[in-house]
């Protein structure tokens, strides 16, 4: 299976710029707006139908007709007597700028969906769409470049209804906010990137942590399968779970070594940190009083892209030799504190392995990490000073009807997790087997083997007057395998079907995945999958 390398830039690197003239905002609104109006007619005209290499040529022929028709109108102007020359120059801006737009700017992404169903209790057989991501890149000169990601996760709408009145002799605010279960919008990346050298890039803003190698090649399209890992997502074993951006600053770069080539990654950058997020819960209960939840629910987030909430910086980066194509072995780190101002400072560190290799016609591919957060205990203690008390509600004698409790809330951390994943596939096509106009389609059985260990999980943190009074320390183990096959038409779209199995090393799944509504008494799950993802 084709792989891109690189991380974010990996769909620039098709991309040919050229340098930007002077554009000339004056005088342009009509012809531009025109011309913008029959390009988009065009490429929305055929968006539909599927994205073969007919249809991009027929799109393409359609652009370069309207561009035509400015030119030949340009030239009839010419030939006018009396011809306005302030006409003609205005409309040759507009060819020069409209052709330096198709130039210089690219708009692509990728989306995946998957059906799943599962013998966990809780857990009900569900289309999902996993993601919608779009990506924006522009060759702003030959040495400068910006690229973007703006994700739609699971995300169908968002609603929000506000107003303000006077009633009932004061004032009254209204807010009514609607959306989808389960749903996220978020910059995944944005950066601005200055070529000094081929070997020398200079890159700054929201960029991929390049800790391990899939968070750096997350790409859906990119994989077969239609669940992400659990050392980079599903546990996560990485301090944030994958995509994992952060805002900051580096440097990048490849260096040719004979046939060979390093690329490198090292940024400074805020830094994951513990946050805070507010869940509300209104219960209606028989017999007993009503309740009103506010629960602070405190976890490592990825860091702030607004002021620091520590006086610290994390660092992180990524050193990989490709002795070939298709071959590549890499180490990565990530050092950084965690704690926020108001709790006692300590860090988290990240080591990774990974690479990539073919043998025999096998494609292997695989990735290990271990992450340490320093002194969990502490920083469990840390919290209940600043909290104060786990949780407060109003006996029934201050409120009959209604029982409003405030609790807070620290998600388990574990003093150290260790996993690694490990994937091998065989793309081939029989002879015989119609290639329905596709190129080079493949058939590709996948298989998937994974496992973390949890080493000091903490969790079940209680405390009163800002003392502990109980948590707990665990040791535990999470194994899972994943067999299936997929149909690759070309290399940026895949359908797949996939079995899933999960169970632990003893006890129960519960709080061991961010993905498995299990009971306690389920240690193990089966699951059948089937998935779509295309790049465009």
């Amino acid at each position: 299976m084709p792989r891109r390398q690189g991380a974010g830039a990996d769909r620039k690197g098709e991309h040919v710029g050229v340098e930007r003239g002077g554009t000339g905002r004056r005088g342009r609104g009509r012809g531009i707006a025109i011309a913008m109006t029959m390009v988009l007619a065009a490429g929305l005209g055929s968006a539909g139908g599927a994205r073969g290499e007919d249809e991009a040529d027929e799109r393409l022929r359609r652009v370069e007709d309207h561009l035509q028709a400015m030119k030949d109108e340009l030239a009839n102007l010419r030939e006018e007597r009396n011809v306005d020359e302030a006409k003609v120059a205005d409309l040759e801006q507009q060819v020069s700028s409209f052709s330096s737009i198709l130039d210089r700017v690219r708009v692509g992404g990728y989306a995946s969906m998957r059906y799943e169903d599962s013998n966990v209790a809780n857990q009900k057989d569900t289309f999902t769409m996993r993601r919608l991501v779009m990506t924006t890149e522009a060759q702003i000169h030959p040495r400068l470049s910006f690229y973007s990601e703006l994700e739609f996760e699971r995300f169908r709408k968002l609603e929000l209804e506000r107003s303000s009145f006077p009633a009932n002799g004061g004032l009254t605010i209204e807010q009514e906010i609607e959306g989808t279960n389960g749903s996220e919008i978020a910059l995944e990346q944005a950066w601005f990137q200055f070529q000094i050298h081929p070997m020398l890039n200079v890159r700054a803003g929201g960029v991929l942590v390049p800790i391990g190698r899939f968070n750096i090649h997350h790409d859906d399209d990119l994989w077969l399968l239609p669940r992400r890992t659990l050392v980079d997502r599903g546990v996560p074993v990485i301090p944030i779970a994958s995509a994992w951006d952060e805002l900051g600053a580096g440097i990048n770069g490849d260096i040719p070594i004979g046939e060979t080539n390093l690329a490198y990654q090292f940024y400074v950058m805020n830094g994951a940190s513990i946050e805070g997020e507010l869940e509300e819960v209104a219960k209606s209960r028989d017999g007993r009083r009503a309740v009103l939840e506010l629960e602070g629910v405190f976890s490592p987030q990825t860091g702030t892209f607004s002021n620091d909430i520590k006086d610290a910086k994390a660092v992180a980066g990524r050193i990989a030799w490709s002795p070939g194509p298709g071959h590549e072995i890499a180490a990565s780190f990530y050092n950084g504190r965690y704690t926020p101002d108001y709790l006692q400072a300590e860090s988290v560190t990240s080591v990774s392995v990974d690479g990539i290799t073919n043998l025999w016609g096998i494609e292997l591919e695989g990735e290990g990490v271990t992450t340490g957060w320093n002194n969990v205990e502490q920083v469990a203690a840390s919290f209940a000073r600043t909290a104060i008390t786990s949780s407060y509600f109003n006996p029934s004698s201050a409120d009959p009807v209604l029982e409003p409790e405030v609790s807070f809330v620290l998600n388990p951390i574990a003093r150290r997790k260790t996993g690694y994943w490990v994937e091998a596939r065989y793309p081939f096509w029989p002879e015989w087997m119609p290639s329905l106009g596709f190129s080079n389609p493949q058939l590709i059985p996948v298989a998937r083997w994974e496992q973390v260990w949890f080493d000091h999980l903490l969790s079940g943190l209680t405390f009163r007057n800002g003392v502990v009074q109980d948590y707990v320390l665990d040791a535990r183990q999470l194994n899972r395998a994943t067999v299936g096959f997929a149909y690759r038409p070309m290399p940026t779209v895949a359908i797949t079907l996939a079995w899933e199995y999960i169970y632990t090393g003893g006890g129960s799944l519960v709080g061991l995945t961010n993905y498995i509504p299990a009971r306690e008494n389920e240690g193990s799950a089966n699951s059948f999958l089937t998935g779509l993802t295309f790049g465009f």
